[in-house]
């Protein structure tokens, strides 16, 4: 075999540093239509023979040190074909090649094939595969294998067909140097193109989780490292990166089956990036982030998966959200206030079922509520970085909240330099300047009555783009409106802001009411009270007036669309009459001339 042809570079380098990359080896046999597979136990899955290549070692050395405790060879006996090259950006520090194994015979094949298991039992044998077992399956059962998400990814199918063309393009023609089928070579990550509107519902969902793109990076490589040498990440390794986020072992599945949102076993990059988006405590729950994060609650809950929600499954929903609130239920109570819950759906038999629409429309309608306490990280992503960064360097301590700096897009703000625009310092009782307190910025505005009923809730985030927030604060937000950092509000609101000057003037209209205030006060307020009703009384006046005035408008612009179609209804009829006149004219002529016609064959 032509070695040259089959050499590459070591290594990759890397800003200054070299890399290895990963070698796939895909055995194939086209009579069979089978692939040659190896249990990978601890990682949860079935794959292609792979390993990284070692440093000052060819791909064909790492091939042929890969396959042979697999396969009797001979290296003068095989073709050697590079099918596929997944480049990957710097960070990611490794590239993997696809390289296929083609035997110059059929005997060969057959060799390899003997002694070998030709398929498994899916149900008794696939749970007991012994690590690195060899296996051969047919593309049918790699596609039930897929289903039980028992493949490191789906590469296997992904690439299949690709694989075939292949091998049986290089068979035939007897060539090795067959071209790359793809490069990938870009990270998926999501930007927003835009500061006061968000193109879709997954780039504000990212936006209210606070994902800048250092994040995304910081996401990415930590999925590139588990699950290399594929780009799909299956349910064993979902479980080492899930449980590093502090969730619940008893529920990865639940966890896995709510960020799958395709329903393929198998979750990409951008999958494993929106479902902890919806986890993380940062994403407000309301507007398009909730529907977001409600669609993902409902997967969570559908165990059978069909988007159909039981009964018993709007249940164990119920019961998380008191467990949620710190309140135990009993058996009892908890099946009752279900099935009130569950009847507001307009469900009245526990035989029937929640769809995922209805979900969405009696959590948007408030019609069910409890839902933003679901499915939630303990601590926001960055958070967990930013502990994780923290605990590889012994020498440096943990940063108060208060004094610690503020990370946004475009610049680095510390919390110690913002100074307030009020003009007078306002002097804050029993409390030292150097130290620190957990002062958060809010991020809705609550409207209760006396009762408790809640009236209206209005986001922050709504409330910046009307412009209904202080000029004072701007200086501390970001341009884009939904990365709002955590800032010491003490420094934030003041008392010159817009805000406090209208309640201190609305405090004005309560002084005749308290105590201590003088007769005069009172005739004055109560004069002032007479003098809103005059305006009032006015207002509506005016109000019917140009209620009639728009009437009358709108009258006179019906009656004008109106004669205008009987102007058009009057033209059509006049065509249509033109038209019968014409036809019945051309039917005399044609009349004329056919007796004419007779009188002629006559004579």
């Amino acid at each position: 075999m032509d070695q040259k042809n089959l050499l590459l570079s070591n290594s990759n380098t890397v800003d200054g540093l070299l890399s290895q990359d990963y070698i796939v080896g895909v055995i194939y046999d086209k009579v069979k239509d089978v692939y040659l597979m190896i249990n990978y136990r601890q990682r949860g899955g079935l794959w292609f023979p792979f390993s990284e290549r070692r440093f000052n070692e060819t791909s064909f050395q790492t091939i042929k040190r890969l396959i042979d405790p697999i396969i009797i060879h001979d290296s003068e006996q095989i073709q050697l074909v590079k099918i596929c090259s997944t480049k990957t950006l710097p960070f990611k520090s490794h590239d993997v090649l696809f390289y296929t194994i083609i035997p110059k015979s059929s005997t060969i094949m057959n060799i390899w094939l003997n002694g070998k298991i030709d398929g498994i039992d899916f149900e008794r044998q696939l749970n007991t595969l012994q690590d690195n077992a060899i296996v051969w399956l047919t593309t049918i059962q790699l596609k039930h294998i897929s289903k039980l998400s028992r493949l490191l990814g789906m590469e296997p199918l992904s690439l299949n067909k690709q694989f075939k063309d292949i091998f049986h393009s290089t068979i035939k023609s007897n060539n090795i140097n067959t071209a790359v089928i793809f490069e990938e070579v870009k990270i998926p990550r999501i930007e927003s193109t835009s500061k006061t509107s968000h193109s879709n519902a997954a780039e504000t969902l990212l936006m209210s989780a606070k994902f800048t793109s250092t994040i995304q990076e910081k996401l990415y490589e930590e999925y590139h490292n588990a699950v290399l040498p594929s780009d799909y990440l299956n349910l064993e390794t979902f479980k080492q990166l899930i449980l590093r986020k502090g969730l619940d072992s008893q529920h990865i599945s639940d966890y896995f089956r709510a960020f799958d949102s395709t329903q393929r076993n198998y979750l990409t990059y951008l999958d494993y990036l929106l479902g902890l988006a919806a986890l993380d405590p940062n994403t407000q729950h309301g507007g398009v982030p909730a529907e977001q994060r409600c669609r993902y609650i409902f997967r969570y809950y559908n165990i059978n998966n069909n988007q159909r929600m039981t009964f018993d499954e709007f249940k164990l929903m119920i019961k998380d959200i008191h467990k949620n609130k710190g309140e135990n239920l009993s058996n009892d109570t908890l099946n009752d206030e279900a099935l009130e819950m569950f009847r507001s759906f307009g469900l009245r038999s526990l035989d029937q079922t929640l769809s995922l629409m209805d979900f969405l429309s009696g959590v948007g309608q408030l019609r069910f509520r409890g839902t933003s306490v679901l499915f939630r990280l303990n601590m926001p992503i960055s958070e967990l970085f930013q502990r994780s960064l923290l605990s590889v360097t012994p020498n440096t301590s943990v940063i108060p909240s208060s004094t610690s700096n503020i990370i946004t897009s475009n610049r680095t703000l510390s919390t110690k330099s913002m100074t307030r625009r009020s003009g007078t310092q306002q002097q804050i009782s029993n409390i030292a300047s150097d130290e620190s307190h957990p002062y958060e910025i809010a991020t809705h505005i609550i409207k209760v009555k006396k009762t408790g009923v809640v009236v209206n809730i209005t986001s922050l985030y709504d409330l910046d783009v009307a412009g209904a927030i202080s000029g004072s604060t701007a200086l501390f937000f970001d341009d884009d409106n939904g990365k709002f950092d955590r800032i010491n509000s003490q420094n934030c609101f003041n008392q010159r802001t817009h805000a406090n000057e209208m309640l201190h003037g609305l405090r004005y209209f309560e002084r005749g009411a308290k105590e201590g205030y003088s007769t005069e006060c009172f005739i004055m307020n109560k004069n002032f009270l007479s003098q809103l009703e005059d305006e009032r009384i006015e207002a509506e006046t005016r109000l019917e007036k140009m209620c009639r005035d728009m009437e009358a408008v709108y009258q006179s612009k019906v009656t004008e669309k109106l004669q205008k179609l009987d102007e058009g209804k009057q033209n059509v009829l006049k065509t249509q009459e033109t038209y019968r006149l014409n036809i019945q004219q051309e039917e005399e002529r044609i009349h004329l001339k056919r007796e004419a016609f007779e009188r002629a064959r006559r004579e």
